[in-house]
């Protein structure tokens, strides 16, 4: 594995473990602000922040570097928002999860990738 390649690695693996992490800081702390009942639904929020995170960094891997003549994240990126849709869809309205600490666990990923990339830049410039 080349050094550009386990940099690209480990930029991810950072960005994953930020946005789990902030994900079960907000499982933790928001229940008491927001009800007691909410915790379940804002740890799904933030798995599906992981999987997707996980799985958009996959399919855009799979197109800049395809392996193949034809790449099979093709047809992942063409389901994912569907599928993303309809999972959200089926927990709301089966009452597994809450709207609303469902959206608020998912905003862990713009906030963990936020976060995973100042921490990155602060080791960049030597100070962590």
């Amino acid at each position: 594995m080349n050094t550009e390649a386990a940099e690209r690695a480990n930029d991810l693996r950072a960005s994953l473990f930020a946005v789990a992490a902030v994900g079960a800081l907000f499982a933790l702390v928001l229940p008491t602000f927001i009800g007691t009942g909410t915790r379940l639904s804002l740890l799904v929020g933030a798995l599906l922040a992981v999987g997707n995170l996980w799985l958009i960094a996959r399919t855009v891997r799979g197109f800049l570097y395809p392996t193949g003549a034809r790449s099979p994240w093709l047809g992942v990126a063409l389901l994912k928002l569907g599928t993303l849709f309809l999972l959200v869809a089926f927990l709301v309205r089966g009452g597994h999860a809450q709207m609303m600490p469902l959206m608020i666990g998912y905003g862990a990923l713009p906030i963990g990738i936020v976060v995973s990339q100042l921490r990155s830049s602060k080791v960049a410039r030597g100070e962590g």
